[in-house]
């Protein structure tokens, strides 16, 4: 088991700060370490009183230089402080600028969503082949669906029971946090609003028509960040989902007979069993507090669910959301398969250069497997191609 206190004894103290092996401790990234394994907040915060008495002191590996070297070295810290202050200027600045344009994306995905929705329609006239008579469906059909089914990743997550959900998915939408996003309690509320930090993180919102499968129009995923810019997840929140009765998706029935002289009218034995879904997306891994003990197993579990869980998030909010028809399409599947492509071209040059080959490594790779390639495209040459999103 993993003791809070057997961690908090091993960092360095004072002692240590003269030890070259402490020569480079650096809070801010002893805090990012361990932010990343596991994100436990409440460890950090324990740890937090440890670092800051560590914070400047010298490893004397600076003291030793030569005197001349020794104020190159703090020339080079001033113009590195200046630098640092620039980047700060350049994240305020990046951030105001991501907030203008989002402001300018805003109308662009309300047309989107209208076109989507069949509540706007375009001016269109029937090209070669196309049935003029045949009525059109209403607006893009499995528009969404098709949009997360495309990415590798995302569609690693969809079964074909979410299927059936997912197509009644309108809309997806991201949005920055804010003070309401956070839970309150009566300390919280004696607070002055003035002091209050605005919330770090996103929200994506999933918009769904009324449906067989759950109450709810809106399933929401919630992303809090300790940073943004490295990023950090502190820990993220979803919909505690209103299933109906018999429709929930992240788990399945599981039913034993009755035993051999039981009564005539005895029912089946039930219990229910988590089951893969996407819907699983919106019960993110909880972060234990601070009192828990975790083995280290149980921390690597941890941290590789909370991975995989900002990585989708991330996915969706900076692909999907942004190019969404290009991921309905096809397009941009596409478009990573060439990176993809591009990578392994480069690997193969590099290849070229390690060492001489003869005719009988020749000989040999020509009875080898080939190679494959990452991407889903190809044709007739023999090369995959992606599974169509099938509109029904």
């Amino acid at each position: 088991m993993v003791d809070m206190k057997e961690i908090k004894d091993s960092l360095p103290d004072e002692d240590d700060a003269n030890d070259p092996d402490f020569a480079h401790v650096d809070k801010a990234e002893m805090l990012k370490a361990l932010g990343q394994l596991g994100n436990n907040a409440g460890l950090i915060g324990a740890l937090q009183h440890k670092l800051d008495d560590l914070v400047g002191m010298s490893s004397g590996f600076v003291e030793s230089l030569h005197w001349k070297v020794r104020a190159r070295v703090n020339a080079l810290s001033e113009a590195q402080g200046e630098h640092d202050e620039l980047y700060g200027k350049f994240l305020e600045e990046k951030r105001a600028l991501e907030e203008r344009y989002a402001k300018l994306y805003a109308p662009l995905y309300a047309k989107r969503a209208a076109i989507v929705k069949g509540e706007k329609d375009v001016d269109a006239k029937p090209e070669d082949g196309d049935d003029a008579d045949e009525e059109a469906p209403k607006g893009v059909p499995d528009f969404w669906l098709c949009a997360l089914r495309n990415h590798e990743l995302l569609g690693e997550q969809i079964t074909e029971k979410d299927e059936g959900a997912l197509k009644h998915l309108l809309d997806i939408t991201s949005r920055s946090l804010t003070k309401e996003d956070f839970p309150k309690d009566e300390d919280d509320e004696e607070e002055d609003d003035e002091e209050e930090e605005e919330p770090i993180g996103f929200a994506l919102e999933f918009h769904f028509e009324p449906n067989d499968y759950f109450e709810d129009a809106v399933l929401s995923k919630k992303y809090f960040m300790a940073d943004m810019d490295d990023p950090i997840l502190e820990h993220s929140e979803g919909t505690d989902i209103a299933w109906k009765q018999g429709k929930n998706l992240t788990v399945k029935v599981l039913r034993k007979k009755p035993k051999k002289g039981a009564a005539k009218n005895a029912k089946p034995i039930t219990k229910t069993e988590k089951t893969e879904s996407f819907f699983n997306f919106f019960s993110p891994p909880e972060v234990p507090d601070e009192e828990a003990e975790l083995d280290p197993e149980e921390v690597e579990q941890l941290q590789e669910a909370m991975e995989m869980d900002y990585e989708i998030g991330a996915i969706i909010k900076d692909k999907i959301i942004p190019n969404a028809v290009e991921w309905f399409t096809g397009e941009a599947n596409e478009d990573e398969d060439d990176e993809d492509y591009s990578d392994e071209d480069d690997e193969d040059d590099e290849d070229d250069f390690d060492g001489d080959d003869s005719d009988e490594d020749d000989s040999d790779d020509e009875d080898a497997a080939p190679k494959k390639g990452k991407g889903k495209k190809g044709g007739a040459d023999g090369e995959e191609k992606p599974p169509e999103c099938k509109q029904q």
